[in-house]
């Protein structure tokens, strides 16, 4: 009969003897313990005598305890970072660019900067887990973070002109809407590649 106890141990003399690179009949011929044995044990089919794990820790040279080891539990993903700025509504953000003070304009870049950094740590923490693309959790995670690098990036935008325009008397625009930074960003892009393209078709 199968027990727990022999189960645990079996799992972990499995998991010593592959991660040494043995096989089965190599740690028989090392320990003089039968080979089905061995496949016994490591199916949880036969719970071992104290003797016979002391000659299969010998033979793969580990201390007897690491057949002992408990199977570790599922890790639980953290909770998702609380972002109340990229949860409101985008018109809801557009107007925190009433503020035109430079000093207001820093601090909403900041925050809505950190919250940035925070979704990117989570889909990380979920990607060491092993949580895949179709899990709703790291799907929630992606489509906020998208919108917070429209904000971070229109917020950090408009602070950087508002600060070029007070010290150095420039003439920027200074918008009012997320949706301006980020197209103009779009049109940018658009523009680069056209330019590169165009450069590769004249050098060729």
């Amino acid at each position: 009969m199968t027990t727990t106890i022999g189960a645990d141990i079996g799992r972990n003399v499995r998991r010593v003897r592959t991660k040494r690179g043995l096989s089965q009949s190599d740690v028989a011929d090392r320990s003089s313990v039968p080979q089905p044995t061995i496949s016994n044990i490591e199916g949880g089919k036969q719970e071992p005598h104290h003797s016979t794990l002391l000659k299969l820790a010998r033979a793969m040279d580990v201390k007897v305890t690491e057949f002992f080891k408990e199977k570790p539990g599922p890790k639980t993903p953290p909770p998702p970072p609380k972002t109340p700025l990229t949860d409101e509504p985008e018109s809801d953000f557009d107007a925190r660019f009433g503020a035109t003070d430079l000093e207001a304009a820093e601090a909403l870049a900041g925050e809505v900067g950190k919250e940035y950094d925070a979704l990117g740590e989570y889909l990380a923490a979920l990607d060491a887990l092993g949580i895949g693309n179709d899990d709703l959790r790291r799907r929630s995670a992606r489509s906020k973070r998208r919108a917070s690098k429209r904000r971070t990036y229109a917020s950090t935008s408009r602070y950087a002109n508002m600060g070029l325009n007070a010290d150095f008397g420039r003439d920027l625009a200074i918008h009012n809407t997320v949706a301006a930074y980020v197209g103009e960003a779009e049109a940018v892009a658009e523009y680069v590649a056209e330019e590169a393209g165009t450069t590769h078709r004249d050098a060729g």
